[in-house]
């Protein structure tokens, strides 16, 4: 992202990893690194290009790292947060946690949680 005036703090980071898809695909990479067919299918209603363009721009902005597993091309690539990535951390728990706590308020019935399994 090129440096730009941000009104606040909170503003830069909402900007950063704001949006339904963007705080999604940090959940799922919080703990370990995943393929991008992994990420498809843990964020049932995201499109490939939805999907291509929010990683494109995570990397861009250092929040994760791509990388090529194996030599062969159609190994596949792997998506993990960078260094800087791992700072949001903090950000993450304290929003699951508040998601859990109110979530009889806005969510109907519980979280759907997907696992390799389910679909």
């Amino acid at each position: 992202m090129k440096k730009k005036h941000f009104n606040c703090p909170a503003e830069l980071t909402a900007k950063l990893i704001g949006g339904t898809w963007k705080s999604s695909l940090l959940y799922h990479l919080r703990k370990t690194p995943k393929r991008f067919g992994e990420l498809r299918r843990l964020s049932p209603g995201l499109s490939q290009s939805t999907l291509s363009r929010e990683l494109r721009d995570f990397e861009k902005n250092g929040i994760i790292s791509k990388t090529k597993i194996g030599k062969e091309p159609y190994n596949g690539t792997e998506y993990a947060l960078t260094e800087k990535g791992q700072t949001l951390k903090p950000i993450l728990n304290a929003m699951i946690r508040w998601g859990l706590e109110n979530q009889k308020d806005f969510v109907l019935g519980d979280f759907r949680v997907v696992t390799n399994q389910s679909k």
